[in-house]
């Protein structure tokens, strides 16, 4: 009979505490209690460590003296080092993007927000939306060592569990916008309005730290 090693273990848990971290099961600050979690996930404490120390690595747990492993929970300059990291690196992306998507492509980022266009804005869909928008054009600006860099940095995940900063209906014409400078191909256009859109969440950061 077959037996998982404890090295696949670690894996498939380091994979469903990433997710648990991903959907605010496990919320920032929180502290992981590690016989409970290894329980949950029907696995001895041995392959939970090595997962921890893995999403440590990827900057997405952190373990403090005396208080045990914590869901990273961001600081406001460590908030505006992750945004000024996705300006850069989307900046360009976007550039790759739009300078060779298809009309299915386009297509794709409009299904993204045609839903919010009329009525109301449900926060928890829009935020899943948001975060798909901007892994698509990563994704697909043809470039694959930016993409590997922006995935080692998780930077989508931080975003993620950091939320969303503004209100859905102020940065939904905000994509709109981007989306129709893709379909344009106005490329310099492009690269703008994303860098507005992100520089506008970080200001209002800056503005928080500074009051």
């Amino acid at each position: 009979m077959y037996k998982i090693s404890n090295n696949e273990l670690s894996d498939q848990a380091y994979v469903k505490v990433r997710s648990m971290i991903m959907s605010k099961e496990l919320k920032p600050g929180q502290k992981i209690v590690q016989d409970k979690l290894a329980d949950e996930l029907g696995i001895s404490r041995t392959p939970l460590r090595s997962a921890l120390q893995m999403l440590e690595g990827e900057g997405l747990v952190e373990s403090i003296p005396r208080k045990g492993v914590i869901v990273k929970e961001f600081n406001d300059k460590e908030v505006i080092e992750i945004y000024d990291c996705r300006m850069a690196l989307e900046g360009t992306a976007i550039r790759l993007f739009a300078e060779r998507a298809s009309s299915e492509e386009i297509t794709t980022l409009k299904e993204f927000f045609n839903p919010f266009l009329e009525g109301e804005i449900d926060e928890h869909h829009y935020q899943q939306a948001d975060a798909e928008f901007h892994d698509y054009i990563i994704r697909n600006c043809g470039n694959s060592f930016l993409q590997k860099i922006f995935n080692q940095g998780n930077l989508l995940v931080c975003i993620d569990i950091i939320g969303l900063l503004r209100p859905a209906d102020e940065t939904l014409i905000e994509h709109v916008e981007i989306i129709d400078a893709i379909e344009k191909k106005d490329i310099d256009l492009a690269e703008t309005l994303l860098k507005s859109h992100l520089d506008i969440s970080k200001q209002l950061i800056l503005k928080n730290i500074n009051e």
